[in-house]
């Protein structure tokens, strides 16, 4: 009886976890085929609202708004560093010199421009602004690596190697 009730738990957790995965892959997936299509049929607003909206039910600056906007933040910083293994496995050499030099200067770009972001919104909720931006430069960065690969990158440091 233990045995069958420690798997039914095992079971239960499991499908928690799986469901929690694929909604952040379905989000992020969401928020990427926007980013893809703002030149053409979307607008930034439309993105920021599915990129938030897994938080939105909650009051903003709240302990769950913050807990939300935290896992958030880690699903982009989980999906940036899968989008940015692939494109360093395929850079050549002069690409992979290139995004060196912008990657070294990019997390003091975000964080400066996140706590000016913050302080901006400060009376609403600096932690949740703070959060929201840092989401926001993820999204964007693993847009970026994704359009790489995918060829419609215009940046410099995209020279993909002939595979």
């Amino acid at each position: 009886m233990t045995l069958r009730l420690f798997s039914w738990v095992l079971l239960v957790i499991s499908a928690i976890i799986l469901a929690t995965v694929t909604r952040a892959e379905s989000t992020q997936d969401q928020v990427l085929d926007c980013f893809a299509s703002m030149d053409t049929t979307t607008e930034w607003n439309t993105c920021l609202n599915a990129m938030f909206a897994p938080c939105a039910g909650e009051e903003v600056g709240s302990e769950p708004h913050l807990s939300c906007l935290t896992e958030q933040r880690e699903n982009w910083r989980s999906a940036k560093i899968e989008a940015e293994t692939n494109v360093l496995s395929r850079l050549s050499e002069a690409g992979m010199e290139e995004l060196s030099g912008l990657m070294l200067g990019w997390p003091r770009f975000v964080d400066d421009k996140c706590k000016a972001v913050a302080e901006s919104r400060a009376e609403i909720s600096y932690d949740a602004a703070a959060l929201g931006c840092q989401i926001s430069e993820l999204a964007l960065l693993t847009n970026e690596m994704r359009a790489c690969l995918a060829g419609r990158s215009t940046e410099a440091y995209c020279q993909l190697r002939d595979e």
